[in-house]
Formats: structure tokens, sequence, C-alpha cells
């Protein structure tokens, strides 16, 4: 077991029991909240990490170029988007960079893009798939509590995804 000195062995510990335990177990234990509507794990398996959140505007995907900077590895990347799974905000070029940044995941209230050339890690969850491009021209916020899926989260928060659906776990 981690020491509790070492902060990311402990997370790494954490992010492996609730993919372990899986969204259905963790919702029924959370009393049946929590859970997350209409995102689909599209690319890759199960995954688990504290959130950093982003908010953006239909069609603009400056905001997930911004977040991406700063966001810590094993994090989860939760992008609020108006654009209601019409457009493609993420494709292989975004993905490149989450994997370089060593993201556990990425969670879309949008859809995805370049679907044959995406690979995991990290893995994405997202209302779907639009070859419609995007904009680059504003952020809405970045470390702010988002509106995804139904469910308010908060940075820190953790969330926990595989094929069964996705979970918020409060910090």
């Amino acid at each position: 077991m981690p020491s509790s000195a070492d902060p990311v062995a402990s997370a790494a510990a954490v992010a492996r029991s609730l993919v372990e335990f899986g969204v259905s177990t963790i919702h029924e234990a959370l009393g049946r909240r929590g859970l997350m509507n209409g995102l689909h794990l599209l690319i890759g398996s199960a995954f688990a990490g504290p959130a950093v959140t982003v908010s953006i505007p239909a069609g603009d995907n400056l905001g997930i170029h911004a977040v991406f900077r700063d966001a810590p590895a094993a994090s989860v990347v939760c992008i609020a988007s108006f654009g209601q799974g019409a457009f493609g905000v993420l494709g292989d070029l975004l993905q490149a960079a989450a994997r370089a940044r060593g993201l556990a995941g990425l969670v879309i209230d949008d859809g995805i893009r370049d679907v044959a050339q995406l690979v995991a890690p990290p893995s994405i969850a997202a209302r779907g798939i639009s070859a419609r491009g995007t904009q680059k021209r504003r952020v809405l916020g970045i470390g702010v509590p988002v509106p995804l899926g139904g469910v308010l989260i908060r940075p820190g928060d953790w969330i926990v995804g595989d094929r069964d659906g996705f979970c918020v776990v409060p910090a």
C-alpha cells in the first residue's frame, strides 16, 4: 500500500481501486447519484482520475488547447460544451497532446472526430462522432465547476468511466 507521504502513488492506488469497483458499483454506493447521461466510452478502456475542467462554446475548441497546457498527468479532463454532439471538438492532434501530458481520460459533452486515427491512451468518452470542425476563438472557463452529462463536476472531483457509464465521486 502506498505511503500517504507519496501523493502520486496514493492517487494511482485510488484510481486503480475505482476502476476495479466499476461505475455501476460506485453509482450504487453513492446513493445512485453522480451518474452522467448521454456519454459513451468511444476510445480506450476503463479509467479514473481527478477532474480538470473546462467550459467551451459550441463549435470552438480553444479551451481544450488551453486546458491541456497545465493539466496534470493522470487527471481526467472534463470538457463541457454547448455543442451537444454537433461538433468534433477533439481529433487526432488534440489526443496526441493529451497523450503527451499523460492524461488518464477525456470526458467530452460534444463529439469527436478522426476516429480511425484515435488510439488510447488516453481513453475518450463523448456524446458521439462528428466530422464538423471547430474554431479557436473563445474559452468560457477553466478550472470552474461545469455541467457535464447532467451532473455538476468540480475541479478535483474523481471521475470514473467504463463501458457501463461515467460517474462523479465528489472530492
